[in-house]
């Protein structure tokens, strides 16, 4: 691997250099396949790390004395700022440098600051702790990303990023389930006592045991091989497509319309995460136990098959000769989220709650796959950390800071009772949901100009 200074210099094109040389061979299936098994369970411990606080919204508030919008910006933007900005730098380390040793660093500090939140005692510890778990997480998706599209070939890549991104959903339905057991398996108590913490609560023993288990993450990464990074026909370009601004803005007709669809959707993605299992307790009264088996089964299971299954869906119907299929499965998502997701705020008791949930988050993690994948497709080779780090950001910046917070306002101060959270719920799936299929759906055409483009002349 080249020092970061001599990377950061575009290597001079020529068109011998870009038509003839031989490209080394691909991975083994069973190298890449164990790459991609790697690093889906590295996401999957950065979903429980990163939503495990939903789960124990309510003893955080009573212990710490907060409201529902101070847990809001906990959840989202003390999280998904540090997250956001910290994806740009990382996502150009991730172009650049080892992409495994990157991922390894991340995991470690976002471990360690997930069981630092178990030692908050003020809004502010748990706010600054909060992030570093950004901080951490930021390292992860794009260069995994990035590992995992040089360790397929173009039409292999469906359904390894699609299992890469139902980790979210897995994670998120893990986190669940962990943190109601651990709450469950100490019900009597009303603390418990650790080595060097002394007495802490029941949501402080969650974190601590969900950070500093994360940590064997570490042996894991380092039976991972970092692939050779390849130089596709679409990458042999000019010298300023090495950066992704100017790549931006010679195609803003659909990469800013692709990010904004993303952006907007994301608002509902981490209203619900954040949000929903407070539903339960707040409006239907089950138990933080009870919440993290049923809600967190549901979530385990048809949040990671809405991923997988809109990867393979994409994939037969670009088969059956449908043109943008990875744009046409991520509107209809986004569309169907969004009103099963409205039903589910207004159901009349849980267990209809979350029969509505069910469907819904299939749906609502259908595009997870599809929508990166789109951005995968677009963008020339070397770019694709760099498209990816942005693709999260906007997802950090608008769906992390929006979506817990307009929750937290509308129970808060519009409705001014923290049980109006199921119409608040409602309220922001059945305008975010069609908003965002609407402007996804208006891709298609600009997709199909960029990508069917010839590639940008050579210098010479």
């Amino acid at each position: 691997m080249s020092p970061v200074g001599e990377a950061s210099r575009p290597e001079p094109t020529t068109p011998d250099r870009a038509t003839t040389a031989a490209e080394p061979p691909w991975p083994s299936p069973a190298r890449a396949w164990w790459a991609v098994a790697v690093l889906t369970f590295a996401y999957v411990v950065s979903f429980v790390d990163r939503t495990i606080l939903s789960l124990l919204i309510e003893p955080i508030k009573a212990d710490l004395q907060l409201n529902d919008t101070q847990i809001a910006l906990v959840q989202g933007l003390a999280f998904g700022l540090f997250y956001a900005v910290m994806g740009l730098p990382l996502g150009w380390l991730a172009d650049r440098v080892s992409r495994r040793g990157l991922i390894a660093a991340g995991a470690a500090v976002w471990c360690v600051a997930t069981a630092a939140c178990g030692t908050a005692a003020s809004f502010l510890h748990l706010f600054l702790a909060r992030i570093g778990v950004g901080v951490g997480e930021a390292a992860l998706s794009p260069a995994a990303m990035s590992m995992i599209s040089d360790s397929f070939p173009k039409e292999r890549r469906g359904l390894p990023i699609g299992v890469y991104a139902a980790a979210a959903a897995a994670g998120a339905g893990l986190a669940l389930i962990v943190g109601g057991t651990i709450i469950q398996m100490v019900t009597t108590e009303e603390a418990l006592v650790l080595p060097w913490l002394g007495e802490v609560a029941r949501w402080q023993a969650a974190f601590v045991f969900v950070g500093l288990g994360g940590l064997v993450l570490l042996p894991l990464l380092a039976t991972v091989a970092e692939p050779v990074r390849r130089s596709e026909q679409r990458a042999a370009t000019a010298a300023g497509d090495a950066r992704i601004v100017p790549f931006v803005r010679r195609h803003a007709d659909f990469m800013v319309r692709h990010y904004a669809a993303v952006a907007i959707y994301s608002i509902l993605i981490y209203a619900v995460l954040s949000w929903a299992p407070a539903h339960f307790m707040r409006v239907h009264g089950w138990t933080a136990g009870e919440v993290g088996f049923r809600y967190g089964v549901v979530v385990l299971l048809f949040g990671g098959a809405g991923t997988v299954l809109g990867a393979a869906v994409a994939t037969a119907l670009g088969r059956r000769g449908l043109r943008q299929p990875a744009i046409v499965v991520t509107a209809t998502g986004m569309l169907l989220s969004g009103v099963l997701l409205a039903c589910a705020g207004w159901a009349g008791d849980g267990w209809t709650a979350l029969a509505f949930y069910a469907p819904g988050l299939l749906f609502l993690t259908l595009p997870g796959g599809t929508a990166i994948q789109v951005v995968q497709e677009a963008v020339p080779n070397r770019l694709r950390g760099q498209a990816s780090a942005i693709y999260y950001l906007v997802i950090s910046i608008v769906g992390l800071t929006l979506g817990p917070l307009v929750v937290g306002l509308l129970t808060d101060y519009v409705f001014e009772d923290p049980k109006a959270i199921g119409t608040a719920l409602a309220i922001v799936s059945i305008v975010i949901g069609p908003t965002a299929a609407l402007l996804a759906w208006s891709t298609r055409r600009p997709f199909a100009r960029l990508v069917d483009a010839p590639a940008p002349a050579l210098a010479t």
